[in-house]
């Protein structure tokens, strides 16, 4: 107790109100002022005024005093006196204290105090009061007296006809604070008593509340049954509604018998009505959880005790609560010796049996399961425990057909939606004749058929199920196509709409061929039902582009276009056909509609000078923002543009590139305000630290957390940048950083280096979740931290599987350090559903092939294969190739097993090596030639075919080429595509169409200038932009004046010109970037930077002012590019001063410019004027960005001999990056 209070000061205050201290306090308090006021006790009403306010902590024998003095107290007085003082005054005690105000005792008697002190008298004392009292009490009892020396202790017996009922129905639930809970339990401490009572006494719901937290820990004590028993179905029958947080908390019920513990949770999990929001189930379990972690095994498990060894150990001490249990309390419950006996108990089984129980802790029960009996009957699991994707597939292999098929019935009412490829493929392959009845209780089954089975069913029987596979949504493309083939090939028709919506999700494996021949209208047609968009998205690329450019083709005028292309394929819609000149486009039609970028960026600009609410436009719309596109919009709309691309709940990311958020940043710098929140998180990244106020440096740099720091161009060097001003706005000293600074940060912990992993809050764990790539340096520290075993995780010793799972995408970097420290087990358990949610996000195959590289286990050396022999259900498995080395895989993959598996193999390995493997089989497969179907499975494994292999390939339809050139597969060796596409080429009637110009996308680049002059205009209009960044200048010539022609019509329209060729500028001659200078188009920083070097070096201060507009302040932002240097070097210092942003020249040497003739870009000849300065490199050029320029552009600048003398005898450049450069110049 803290209270230290002088007597003096303590008389001088006014009264104090101590109606919330505790007893304790308030008889402290009492006793204080009790000595501080005895000069005042000669005068008793004097002295009854002064200590009122602290008689709550009187003793007994004070307020006896007081009842001699005819003070008349008032009666909130007497309800404040402590509760063991008030229940052991009598009658006559009661009459002296409360004098005039006896009559309150009956205006007050429902009051639980009064109520309380009235059912401790005999009637007969009550009458002699003459207010009307009543004893409303029908059990006697013996009361406890309190003593003279505290008002909280109880000894001592009333007199015989004493009585203590401690309540009645009407007692208000207002009052019950005003009671001590400990002193009025002192009435209930005898058994016999408490038993008798609560089997007799009828009492209030109020008192009930009082009364339970009496007897609860006796009830909770008890540790026979058939006690514990009449606790909670008999005494306690009434009461147990009123539990409450308190009661049923871990630290009330942690010294529980097991049998009390027992019966407290089957009746909370079967009995009790949560209707109240003090707990609910989920504090239930917490005190579940916190019983049976204390100690070690299994609490309360004893098979030598008959009320203990119970084997329903989970259904007994867990009960319903379990759907709350995590993987970790499961393991931390029980022993995993210990437990065996519990779980093939029928009652833990029917328990586990529900669906809202976390997958892997029911998984883990089944792994157990089939661990301790492995001859475990399948037909005793019930219900969605049967759907576990850990039962071996060692028991479905020792089913025969019948009882195949009575699981796989068992599994369709079951386990609807659930996918388990390798039971599929293990079910499937019990199975021997294949018909319409068998597809029907197969269902989404019928995926883990072999190729070799499909093959064997008759066409006939194919087509008559047509309906029930194609509901099946875990088709490989390999199934899909063969399926196809050989309905086709036995003369089924693949002609009209109708036939193709039949097809369901099997029109992944329609040829484009016979999409092209059903007609337009039709398609049309098909495009409106949703389920068959919804299949088509999971075609092919190339099929949705057929698709989409049939529906186009009956009514190409753009409003028509827009609103008959479904919205999940407006994607496929060429983006230069997006220009609406009809007047303004309907933006509810558009809203709905998913857009690339470069589709948003050719109608925005329309869009937005039309009347609407830029909140509601779409993610997918916004992404078009650019400066090109606002030219035309008042400043406040493009504020709230802006505004619209900021971070909102339950709102996907506008992604903006950085030339976008430059440009957003350019346009309002002036304009800007302190609430971040309303700014693009990116956009932030661009910010000056003179934007924002000092006062506000925090809720910056908390905003800004969010942004994707690797949007920002590595020649910028924001990270780093961005930290060093944030360390000194939070205060940031040395490599620690604290959990505050670490929620302030966010993203920007992505950026650090290792020292601040190790150093800092544990926490970092969590912002390293949100990075998209660590780098080595960051992850061994990353893995430091986490073995060190200060994270939240723990040690080393208890992680399991769920932290692996609670650890995010952090184990995709993992090395051996860490997975050596997991069994094997828990290695593939994990790996089957990581990778296969890796895998849907487009994981870097670099990022897989590293994981599995990381996370396998060693193998000895053999020379025969010992991992088991790969079989279709041994691919079906998520974690396939895990547990193969390099060795054993090559040693265990038998070509049968390859080529009828050929597309699942080649979809699960991604390590270099291995895929390797995969190629040399294939050749020995198919020695005469690898046909395009097997051509168009090979996936990721092509990128590392030589020029061997690829001239085994037949590459004749555009399928397979589209198939080859899949972007998500990695990308090309310039000689390897440049074959590939030439082979497509060599058969006769292909061509570089539109088509062909989508697929190939960038690879264009790899193609001879004699077949890229081949392309024609209109391939090109009909064609998605092309990335031409690494093409060589000869190339983008080709390109651009190929595509200047395409776009012809645009001329007319400098915004839009600009919006379809800007792909294509690398290759314009000089001539061209003049005239575009002086149209308005605000070139952003990444197009002027692609233009051929001898252009730019040519372009003059005003040429390029007119060509950035709005983007002019980012050539000042990329001042260290080597592109921007050699311009700005070219420059005199007093022309760059017009341009207002700060650039600064650094050359020291005048020389003559060489400008670029009009008809080409690469040439140089003429002279500049005077002024004009063509010192191509100074000692500021940083090295590390001369890869920027390319070396033949660069060298033309030194064609000139007269000028290279001059340059190499006076000019002072950078010693090593220039040098090199200029020497390559001159060799010759």
């Amino acid at each position: 107790m803290a209270l230290h209070l002088e007597t003096a000061p303590y008389s001088d205050a006014n009264f104090l109100n101590v109606a919330t201290c505790s007893a304790e306090q308030k008889r402290i308090l009492y006793d204080i002022s009790s000595t501080s006021f005895s000069s005042y006790r000669a005068h008793s009403t004097d002295f009854y005024n002064v200590i009122k306010s602290y008689l709550g902590g009187a003793p007994l024998s004070d307020i006896v005093a007081l009842s001699t003095q005819n003070i008349s107290m008032d009666i909130n007085i007497f309800r404040s006196l402590d509760i063991n003082v008030i229940t052991t005054l009598t009658v006559t005690n009661v009459q002296g204290l409360m004098g005039d105000q006896l009559q309150d005792l009956k205006l007050f008697e429902n009051d639980t105090v009064i109520q309380t002190w009235v059912n401790m008298q005999t009637q007969s004392e009550l009458d002699t009061l003459g207010v009307g009292l009543i004893n409303s009490r029908t059990y006697p009892t013996t009361a406890q007296p309190a003593t003279d020396n505290t008002a909280t202790s109880a000894s001592g017996t009333a007199s015989p006809d004493s009585t203590t009922s401690p309540g009645t129905d009407s007692t208000p639930a207002s009052t019950m604070s005003d009671v001590t809970i400990s002193a009025f339990c002192a009435m209930y401490s005898n058994y016999s008593y408490t038993v008798a009572f609560l089997q007799t006494e009828v009492v209030s719901d109020e008192m009930k509340k009082m009364i339970l937290p009496c007897v609860w820990k006796m009830a909770l004590s008890s540790n026979v049954t058939s006690e514990v028993n009449l606790w909670f179905d008999v005494l306690l029958k009434n009461y147990l509604r009123f539990l409450t947080r308190n009661l049923i908390s871990p630290i009330e019920v942690q010294s529980s018998s097991c049998q009390a513990f027992q019966k407290l949770v089957f009746y909370m999990g079967n009995n009790f009505t949560y209707n109240s929001t003090e707990f609910g189930p989920e504090d239930v379990y917490n005190t579940i959880r916190s019983y049976l972690s204390t100690g070690s095994g299994a609490r309360c498990y004893n098979p030598s005790d008959p009320e203990l060894n119970s084997t329903s150990w989970f259904f007994n001490y867990i009960g319903s609560f379990v759907k709350f249990i995590i993987l970790n309390d499961l393991t931390s419950f029980i022993s995993t010796s210990q437990a065996e006996v519990f779980w093939e108990d029928q009652a833990n089984l029917e328990l586990f049996n529900n669906s809202t129980i976390a997958v892997d802790v029911r998984n883990y029960y089944i792994t157990q399961l089939f661990t301790v009996n492995p001859s475990f009957s399948l037909f005793k699991l019930s219900g969605v425990l049967l759907c576990s994707t850990d039962i071996p597939s060692a028991v479905y292999m020792s089913l025969n057909e019948a009882n195949t098929m009575a699981i796989l019935d068992m599994r369709n009412e079951f386990c609807n939606g659930i996918e388990d490829p390798q039971a599929f493929a293990v079910l499937a392959s019990n199975i021997k004749t294949i018909t319409e009845e068998i597809f029907v209780t197969l269902g989404g089954a019928a995926s883990g058929l072999s190729n070799t089975q499909i093959t064997s069913v008759p066409p006939t029987v194919l087509i008559s199920s047509l309906s029930t596979l194609g509901s099946v949504t875990t088709w490989g493309q390999d199934q899909a196509n063969i399926i196809i083939q050989s309905i086709t090939s036995s003369g089924y028709q693949i002609n009209s709409a109708a036939v193709l919506e039949s097809l369901g999700t099997l029109v992944v494996g329609v040829p484009s061929a016979l999409l092209e021949k059903i007609p337009a209208s039709e398609l049309l047609h098909a495009s409106r039902n949703p389920a068959f968009v919804s299949s088509m998205l999971q075609a092919p690329e190339l099929l949705q582009e057929t698709f989409v450019t049939k529906i186009i083709s009956v009514d190409t005028r753009l409003t028509e276009v827009v609103q008959n292309v479904p919205d999940a394929l407006a994607t496929k819609i060429p983006p230069s056909q997006l220009v609406f000149s009809e007047g303004s486009p309907n933006i509810s039609v558009i809203n709905k509609k998913s857009w690339t970028k470069d589709q948003a960026t050719m109608f925005l600009g329309t869009l937005v000078e039309s009347d609407f609410d830029t909140e509601q436009l779409s993610t997918s719309v916004l992404q078009g923002f650019t400066c090109t596109s606002v030219q035309k919009v008042p400043k406040t709309k493009i504020k709230q543009l802006i505004r619209a691309c900021r971070p909102r709940t339950g709102r996907s990311k506008v992604e903006l590139t950085e030339p976008q958020l430059t440009c957003m940043y350019n346009l309002i710098e002036e304009d800007l305000d302190q609430n971040f929140i309303d700014y693009p998180s990116d956009m932030l990244l661009y910010f000056r630290i003179q934007d924002v106020q000092e006062s506000n440096c925090r809720s910056y740099f908390s905003a800004l957390g969010a942004a994707d720091f690797s949007v920002a161009s590595s020649l910028l060097n924001k990270g780093q940048q961005l930290f060093s001003e944030a360390r000194t706005c939070l205060g940031i000293n040395g490599l620690s950083l604290s959990r505050d600074h670490l929620d302030v940060l966010g993203n920007m912990v992505c950026t650090l280096n290792s020292s601040y992993i190790q150093n800092s809050d544990p926490s970092i764990l969590e912002n390293l979740k949100a990075c998209t790539d660590l780098s080595e340096n960051q992850v061994a520290a990353m893995e430091t931290l986490l073995l060190s075993g200060e994270t939240q995780y723990g040690t080393v010793a208890t992680w399991n599987q769920q932290t692996l799972e609670d650890l995010g995408i952090l184990p995709l970097y993992f090395t051996i350090n860490i997975w050596s420290t997991f069994t094997t087990t828990i290695r593939m358990q994990f790996l089957k559903g990581f990778v296969a949610k890796l895998r849907k996000e487009n994981t870097q195959k670099t990022k897989l092939e590293n994981l599995f590289k990381q996370i396998s286990p060693a193998t000895p050396p053999a020379e025969v294969c010992t991992a088991g022999s790969i079989t279709q259900v041994t691919v079906s498995d998520p974690a396939f190739p895990f547990g193969y080395d390099l060795t054993q895989f090559d040693l265990c993959l038998d070509i049968p097993a390859l080529k009828e598996n050929l597309f699942t193999i080649c979809s699960k390995v991604d390590d270099n090596d291995f895929q390797k493997i995969i190629l040399k089989k294939l050749n020995k497969a198919y020695p005469s030639g690898v046909s395009e179907q097997q051509v168009q499975l090979l996936g990721s494994v092509s990128r590392v075919a030589t020029h061997s292999d690829i001239s085994n390939w037949n590459i004749t339809t555009i399928d397979t080429l589209a198939a080859l050139m899949k972007t998500e597969d990695g990308t090309w060796e310039t000689a390897q595509s440049k074959e590939i596409i030439t082979k497509y080429l060599q058969t006769s009637g292909n061509s570089l169409g539109s088509t062909e110009l989508n697929i190939i996308g960038s690879n264009v680049c790899s193609l001879d200038l004699s077949t890229l002059t081949t392309i024609t205009a209109n391939s090109i209009s009909d064609a998605n932009f092309l990335n031409v960044a690494t093409c060589s200048a000869e190339q983008k010539r080709i390109l651009y004046d190929i595509s200047s022609t395409s776009f012809s019509s645009y001329r007319a329209h400098s915004t839009d010109f600009y919006n379809v060729i800007k792909s294509y500028l690398g290759g314009a001659p000089l001539s061209d970037i003049v005239a575009l200078s002086t149209q308005n188009i605000s070139m952003d920083i990444n197009i002027f930077r692609s233009l051929d070097i001898n252009v730019i070096t040519t372009l003059t201060v005003t040429n390029v002012q007119g060509l950035m507009g709005d983007q002019l302040q980012d050539l000042k932002l990329f001042e260290n590019d080597t592109v921007i240097q050699t311009w700005v070097n070219m420059q005199t210092q007093s022309e760059l001063d017009t341009l207002g942003v700060g650039l600064i020249n650094s050359r020291t040497y005048p020389t003559t410019a060489q400008p670029a003739t009009d008809n080409t870009a690469t040439s140089a000849s003429g002279t500049a004027s005077p002024d004009s300065t063509t010192s191509p490199g100074t000692d500021s050029t940083p090295a590390s960005t001369m890869s920027d320029v390319t070396i033949s552009a660069f060298c033309a600048m030194y064609s000139n001999y007269s000028y290279t003398v001059a340059f190499l005898q006076t000019v002072c450049i950078s010693p090593k990056e220039m040098k090199t450069n200029i020497q390559l110049s001159t060799s010759h």
